[in-house]
């Protein structure tokens, strides 16, 4: 009797389980991929003039619930060296020690989870990881999220009055496509 009694509730374990445990069954999961999500940075040379950039090598995956998108999981891995700026004259600057330092630190990543119209995690980046916030914009086909980056943060303490203290980091992702597989 005890056993069937242990079958039983084991059997309803698995059978509420059936998704993932602590996951919903309305929950989507894309894959984040450069042929339909962008990846992007501003920092301004003296403070005025923009310097864009955009990674063209980056992967990870967003799980959210359409119905709740307050609820939501994100994990970002990014090929420094895929970086292109709008001044391509401050490429090599931009990706050599004095910045990102690309041949020390070859990606960064970024793990975290939505806390109301915002996503909360870490980033890891120039050999730190801190705590990182950005805002969240939900569009009908898209999300959006960007957030400001102190550089003196995470070790960049050149040229802090000409290339500024401040980077803005912009992630846009489609959701209006079909949903990729599970984990």
């Amino acid at each position: 009797m005890r056993n069937r009694l242990l079958i039983g509730a084991m059997a309803a374990v698995v059978a509420a389980c059936a998704q993932p445990c602590g996951s919903s069954a309305a929950e989507t999961r894309l894959a984040l991929t450069p042929a339909t999500d962008t990846v992007g940075i501003r920092a301004y040379k003296l403070g005025v003039f923009p310097l864009d950039g955009m990674f063209h090598r980056f992967d990870g995956w967003l799980i959210y619930d359409p119905a709740n998108r307050a609820d939501c999981h994100v994990e970002l891995h990014v090929v420094v060296a895929s970086l292109t700026v709008s001044s391509p004259g401050m490429l090599q600057r931009v990706l050599g020690p004095e910045f990102l330092d690309a041949a020390h630190y070859p990606s960064l990543a970024f793990h975290g989870t939505c806390d109301g119209n915002g996503l909360n995690g870490r980033l890891a980046m120039h050999g730190v990881t801190r705590p990182f916030a950005l805002a969240l914009d939900w569009r009908h086909q898209s999300v959006d999220a960007v957030g400001n980056l102190q550089r003196s943060d995470w070790g960049m303490r050149a040229l802090p009055v000409l290339a500024g203290p401040t980077v803005r980091i912009g992630v846009s992702v489609n959701i209006a496509g079909p949903p990729h597989p599970g984990p």
